[in-house]
């Protein structure tokens, strides 16, 4: 790849980038949105009583809550107007707060006391509660008591309609964390199942692992925050629990990750972030189990965490990725494309789209139910999206980095231990090999006959002609053989593994038919003929190898002293 091609690469990937960015953020957001005709949303005309408070007539999406206090109590009334729709429902949100609702005085639906007189955590709760007529005017009171200190500082929208526009309604606003924490989940599937297939033909890689690791917990994280599970199940507590946990334990996956992939880089950094990684998510979970501390109190000990953990690793990623970068390019298996800034690339958008995900919290936090184009797009999302997109791509460039670096390392190999002309094992790759021999061997040692005649009358092309000819009905005459080189000018060697008491004169005898058929066949200027000793590694009682291959040469002189007499 050209330096002018690289360049190009650079340039289009960020544009890449930019433009998905703006067709996700357009897919996620209201623009989309087909409002149904049954939804409207309860807004003004509240009364609110809180603690001594008390105000009337006005708007939840003017009203903040300071300072809220685990056992306070926020009582909201107002009145449903009347409606001619089928299935009424009335739809909200609570987070830490039980939750009774009560119809003209009569109360219909009740949550999270139960938790609460247990001392757990009352979980987020989508309600999708079921009214019995909406025909006439009804009036309404929601009755929230606060289980923990960090809860919200404002309410969450009230809605009414039927049932099945208003969980349309909740798909549509949330339809790229649908999109985008499908996807994530189902890529870390075929990504275990890719590591349980490596792990089966004994290929292990546990960046592939940590890869999956990553996608399962940010996928189970975008559908747990995003409600998407609440719509489909009951199980509230089990999938407030998903989002915590799977919150808590991103920063352990990325640090997996990293360790892996650069393990000498920050070595006593990454082993300190690993260690506090590990450790926080196992210390939450117990204080959470002895009911001590709530697994949604932590929130903020984590982004603290992470935010440490990003300042102190990135600095030596990226000095590490361009070090590595000067030195590959100087390298003679350098493609253009390293791999390790896809990876770091994709760590940085990460950061990116994190922050401005806070952002976006902080701003809706004080004007909570402001609506604006980016209202429904989570930007987390959208960056986890990325940083396993770009995973992949590392995976993709690693592997063809890999492939190249071992072609280059088996060519360079071949040119040191092949020779060049016959193809065969040269001296050095033969005597390697046969060190690695373990018994029964048999080692069969061979002379072309009359190839300095031919050199010196015919000239040295027809002598290499006459050794290429020979080697390859050596091979032919050997197939059996696990070691067949050519160990100098017309000297050859041949070893066989496992060998029947046999073999070796039946395979010199059908060498010798071989060069017989050939010879009479051939208008060739040399004819061939060779001489061949060999032996057996049992021959020798201590079973040195360099013994029992001496025995074979000797054997092989005697036979070739025998063909020049």
């Amino acid at each position: 790849m050209s330096k002018q091609n690289g360049r190009k690469n650079t340039i289009m990937f960020p544009l890449l980038l930019l433009l998905i960015t703006v067709i996700l953020t357009v897919f996620g957001s209201a623009l989309f949105i087909d409002p149904a005709t049954s939804v409207s949303r309860l807004d003004k005309g509240w009364s609110v009583t809180y603690g001594d408070l008390t105000y009337s007539d006005v708007s939840l999406s003017e009203l903040t809550f300071d300072n809220l206090k685990k056992g306070d109590l926020i009582t909201i009334s107002n009145t449903i107007p009347a409606r001619d729709i089928y299935s009424p429902t009335l739809m909200f949100k609570s987070i830490s707060a039980t939750v009774d609702v009560m119809v003209d005085g009569t109360y219909i639906y009740s949550f999270g006391h139960l938790y609460d007189d247990m001392k757990k955590m009352v979980p987020k709760k989508l309600h999708l509660i079921a009214l019995d007529d909406m025909t006439s005017a009804h009036s309404l009171t929601i009755m929230l008591k606060i289980t923990d200190n960090n809860a919200s500082r404002y309410l969450n929208p009230i809605y009414t309609g039927n049932r099945r526009e208003l969980i349309r309604n909740i798909l549509q606003q949330q339809r790229l964390s649908v999109f985008i924490g499908g996807f994530l989940m189902m890529y870390a599937c075929l990504q275990i199942s890719l590591e349980i297939y490596l792990f089966l033909t004994r290929q292990k890689n546990n960046t592939m692992l940590y890869g999956a690791f990553i996608s399962l917990t940010f996928g189970f994280y975008t559908y747990a925050c995003r409600d998407i599970f609440s719509i489909t199940t009951d199980n509230d507590y089990f999938f407030s629990m998903v989002e915590y946990i799977s919150l808590y334990l991103l920063p352990l996956s990325i640090s997996l990750l990293f360790h892996s992939t650069h393990p000498k880089v920050a070595f006593f950094q990454q082993r300190i972030i690993l260690i506090v990684n590990i450790i926080a998510p196992v210390i939450y979970c117990i204080l959470h189990a002895a009911n001590i501390v709530h697994l949604n109190a932590f929130i903020s000990h984590i982004k603290i965490i992470c935010l440490v953990e990003t300042i102190v690793i990135t600095p030596p990623l990226v000095a590490n990725t361009l070090k590595t970068h000067r030195e590959k390019v100087k390298s003679e298996t350098y493609t253009d494309v390293d791999a390790d800034y896809y990876l770091l690339i994709g760590f940085v958008i990460l950061i990116f789209f994190a922050l401005v995900e806070i952002a976006k919290s902080t701003l809706d936090r004080l004007h909570p139910y402001s609506i604006n184009f980016f209202s429904n797009t989570s930007f987390l999302t959208i960056g986890a999206l990325y940083f396993v997109v770009c995973l992949f791509i590392y995976y993709f460039f690693h592997g063809i980095d890999h492939m190249n670096t071992q072609f280059l390392k088996e060519h360079l190999e071949g040119l040191a231990y092949t020779d060049s002309l016959t193809g065969l094992m040269n001296r050095a790759k033969c005597m390697q090999s046969l060190a690695s021999l373990s018994s029964p061997y048999a080692i069969v040692s061979l002379d072309m006959d009359r190839l300095k005649f031919i050199n010196d009358n015919y000239g040295h092309n027809e002598g290499d002609k006459m050794i290429k000819t020979f080697a390859d009905l050596l091979t032919k005459a050997f197939d059996k053989a696990s070691i067949v080189g050519r160990t100098g000018g017309d000297e050859f060697l041949v070893a066989i593994e496992n060998p029947s008491a046999t073999i070796c004169d039946e395979s010199i005898q059908t060498l010798n038919r071989l060069m017989s058929d050939f010879n009479k066949s051939s208008s060739e200027k040399f004819t061939l003929s060779a001489s061949a000793g060999y032996a057996y590694s049992y021959e020798d009682k201590d079973g040195k190898l360099e013994n029992v291959f001496y025995l074979a040469d000797a054997r092989m002189y005697k036979i070739k002293e025998a063909h020049h007499d």
